[in-house]
């Protein structure tokens, strides 16, 4: 017999507590390699076991059977797997509508486990629509999910919701995402916002930055981003700034929130996270009025101590490349830049070339 149907009888929701908890300990244990996963996919009864058991009664062994499916959702083949084999089990519209509504339970303890399944599955490019599609299916999904989120304590059992903020970003990815997220109607961007800087969770803050810039890089946002119905500026600036001191005529060009920020003030400390948000300066930079809105609120200054510290011991010099793409935008004259709109710019192909040697 197959050793992995062998283990079919301990994996129901019946089985004996002692036996069950072995036997999902040794499949979370093969999903931790590509060769353990493969096996896995060759069988989709055991799989739905696992899905099964993420409601087990015990929750040691509800952890364990979200943790393998974690682990075989962490590449694109095992998320395509999971979103084809589980469409429509126990009255669910399959795996993401399984995950949204345990996400939604305030009573969950593994809520935190299913927003990284769900980050998982949504992370692929060409994976991201069909999770929309399940999002748009029902009217306030997106509303509720915003809302746990920005609610830190929303979960009664303590579980973690932090990588819902990836998961924006994923959507984000897809104009249709955007749309969801940017719902002129409706505040859901401005609620995200403030977690840009959002202290003791990398994970929400890096996730609320990537879709901010993903949002940037749609240029026909740009101009209500800059509106003082969004006002995406301070976001994108605060994180960047350190304790560094401006005289009075200095700060007054920057946003009040960038405004006498005292010594205790830190900078982002993840690069990654920095290079986002310097990303998204540079695609607000795109249009003349963009760029017009970015020198007149003070972004250069905040670049400009930036840049000084991204070239110390802390800094990073991926991120010191991007302070500088920014910089050089920002102190160049409308007329030395010469056009309206950068993205409407054909790069020649010996200038592509150059730019994708310097990225590998």
């Amino acid at each position: 017999m197959d050793p992995i149907n062998e283990l079919l009888p301990f994996l129901d929701l019946g089985s004996r507590l002692d036996l069950k908890a072995v036997a999902v300990s040794h499949v979370l244990s093969l999903t931790a390699s590509p060769e353990g996963k493969n096996l896995l996919f060759t069988n989709e009864k055991l799989v739905e076991c696992l899905v099964n058991l993420t409601g087990d009664k015990s929750e040691a062994i509800a952890k364990d059977a979200c943790r393998a499916l974690i682990n075989i959702s962490s590449d694109a083949e095992g998320a395509e797997f999971l979103l084809n084999k589980f469409p429509s089990k126990h009255d669910l519209k399959g795996i993401v509508q399984h995950c949204i509504q345990q996400i939604l339970d305030n009573e969950c303890p593994t809520a935190g486990l299913f927003c990284a399944i769900l980050s998982n599955l949504s992370r692929p490019e060409h994976l991201v629509e069909r999770v929309i599609d399940v999002i748009e299916g029902t009217e306030d999904t997106i509303h509720r999910l915003v809302t746990c989120f920005t609610m830190l304590t929303y979960n009664k059992k303590g579980s973690n919701l932090g990588y819902l903020g990836p998961i924006f970003s994923n959507l984000s990815q897809h104009h249709r995402g955007r749309q969801l997220i940017c719902n002129r109607q409706v505040a859901l961007l401005q609620r995200i916002l403030p977690f840009t800087h959002h202290e003791d969770d990398v994970i929400r803050r890096g996730g609320a930055v990537g879709l901010v810039k993903n949002v940037c890089f749609d240029s026909t946002l740009h101009e209500w981003l800059l509106s003082p119905k969004v006002d995406v500026l301070p976001y994108l600036l605060l994180p960047l700034a350190g304790p560094e001191e401006f005289d009075d005529e200095d700060n007054d060009k920057l946003p009040v929130e960038c405004q006498y920020l005292g010594p205790d003030k830190k900078r982002e400390a993840d690069p990654d996270v920095r290079k986002m948000l310097l990303e998204s300066l540079a695609q607000l930079c795109a249009t003349r009025k963009g760029r017009e809105i970015l020198r007149e609120r003070g972004t250069y200054l905040i670049l400009r101590e930036l840049h000084k510290w991204e070239n110390s011991d802390e800094g990073n010099p991926q991120t010191l490349v991007a302070c500088e793409n920014v910089v050089d935008i920002l102190i160049r004259t409308e007329e030395e830049i010469g056009e309206d709109n950068l993205k409407t710019l054909e790069i020649p192909d010996d200038v592509k070339d150059k730019i994708e040697k310097m990225e590998n």
